[in-house]
């Protein structure tokens, strides 16, 4: 079965490559492209219902989240039929965890960055095709990590003052991990975490991060542990 692919871009090199890409594999074929915010994309319409009917829509090198959004929106316009709306691909160096997040949120069913091969390239276009979900080694390690930072919250009932963002560093301390190892996990500056932890405080009326990581897993949040040992590096 051939792949029918179309290619949004405004990034001349970016599009060169990966035509030159696709031709290399008989089971693809580009059946057309298009720049960003461009009355190209009228075309995409046109291929509906055609033998060029495309599989799969790469969104190749978007310069920000809202052209994601933009992009799929005018995909699902396009093809009203969900059963035969073209899934959607993002290709891009662009691995900030906001630009993926959003990606995902917009419904886009796969993120590529920082490619290997080629070959690594043109499976993920096929597991797109047939329905599959497509993510590089490292937008998948960081996106586990994300979404281990969100686990627990559903019981934050118990802290209705506290922001999401808060909830996720309480999450975090009542875990054990130090003001450094946050800003890891959650890409943030150091500064910007211990003023996030200076908040918790002030909104639980608390004076020291034991008392706060207690009264969080009194509340569910956290792994039990034994022996508190509170990390402050």
């Amino acid at each position: 079965m051939t792949v029918n692919l179309f290619v949004v871009s405004d990034n001349p090199v970016s599009l060169a490559g990966l035509e030159a890409i696709v031709d290399q594999d008989e089971e693809c074929a580009l059946v057309g492209r298009a720049t960003d915010d461009s009355d190209d994309l009228r075309c995409l319409s046109a291929l509906a219902g055609t033998a060029l009917h495309p599989d799969v829509v790469v969104l190749s090198e978007p310069s920000s989240r809202r052209t994601v959004r933009a992009r799929v929106r005018h995909i699902a316009s396009a093809f009203p039929d969900e059963a035969s709306r073209p899934h959607t691909i993002v290709v891009a160096q662009n691995d900030d965890d906001e630009m993926i997040v959003s990606a995902l949120r917009a419904g886009v069913n796969g993120y590529l960055s920082r490619l290997g091969s080629a070959d690594e390239l043109l499976r993920s276009l096929k597991v797109v095709a047939q329905g599959g979900a497509a993510f590089c080694p490292s937008v998948a390690a960081r996106m586990s990590r994300y979404f281990s930072a969100m686990r627990g919250l559903h019981d934050s009932a118990g802290f209705p003052g506290l922001t999401s963002r808060e909830l996720e560093i309480l999450e975090l301390l009542a875990g054990g991990m130090g003001n450094r190892q946050i800003a890891r996990r959650l890409f943030l500056a150091e500064k910007t975490v211990r003023n996030y932890v200076s908040r918790i405080f002030a909104k639980l009326e608390v004076h020291d991060r034991a008392t706060a990581v207690v009264m969080a897993r009194d509340a569910g949040i956290g792994e039990p542990a034994g022996e508190l040992v509170p990390n402050t590096a």
